[in-house]
């Protein structure tokens, strides 16, 4: 009978074993396939951080690169219009150089000949080139020619003048501003050519 105790507790250890042992296969089975579960779903989530900080660096970067083309186009824009800007400046008192007395007498003279000398003429000149002009303008020129010819000096002309028939509001623009202007057209576009080129 003792024997037969030890058997069945020997067999009762081995079943005990053995189902503690099924028991923790088991077990360990499912943390295993717990822990594939979760390494998979880390992997994928980590996946597609990646993914997003890679579209994010993507979008930085053409961002960036867009930011920097129109940066860029600004500095070419600003540098042309600079150099327009410091040309005409150049170019009106260059124009305004080359008006001077003697040269807006012989324009004066020659637009008040061919109006005729019936007509009167007003011609609005800078203030502070009207006294030099007027010694000019009236050296050597006869009397009723004179006489028709009215000078109003003005703050809004740095140089060259306007002229037009006494009484009517229409009048001729011969300023350096004008002139500037009129050529200014022409060139600008040649300039343009260039700072493209």
């Amino acid at each position: 009978m003792e024997v037969k105790l030890d058997n069945l507790i020997e067999q009762l250890k081995k079943e005990g074993i053995e189902d503690a042992r099924k028991a923790a296969d088991i077990i360990l089975a499912k943390a295993k396939a717990e822990a594939e579960l979760i390494l998979e779903k880390a992997g994928k989530a980590a996946e597609t951080r990646e993914k997003q900080a890679e579209e994010k660096a993507a979008q930085f970067n053409k961002n960036a690169e867009l930011a920097v083309r129109q940066a860029g186009r600004d500095a070419e824009l600003l540098l042309k219009e600079q150099i327009n800007r410091l040309f005409d400046r150049v170019f009106k008192q260059e124009v305004g150089k080359g008006l001077d007395a003697e040269f807006l007498k012989g324009l004066i003279l020659e637009i008040v000949t061919s109006w005729g000398k019936s007509q009167g003429v007003e011609v609005e000149i800078n203030e502070d080139q009207a006294k030099d002009l007027e010694k000019v303008l009236f050296s050597g020129v006869e009397t009723q020619l004179r006489k028709g010819i009215t000078l109003h000096p003005s703050k809004d002309l740095s140089a060259g003048f306007r002229i037009g028939i006494k009484g009517e509001n229409l009048y001729y623009d011969f300023s350096d501003e004008s002139i500037s202007e009129l050529l200014r057209v022409f060139l600008n576009q040649r300039i343009n050519d260039i700072l493209a080129g």
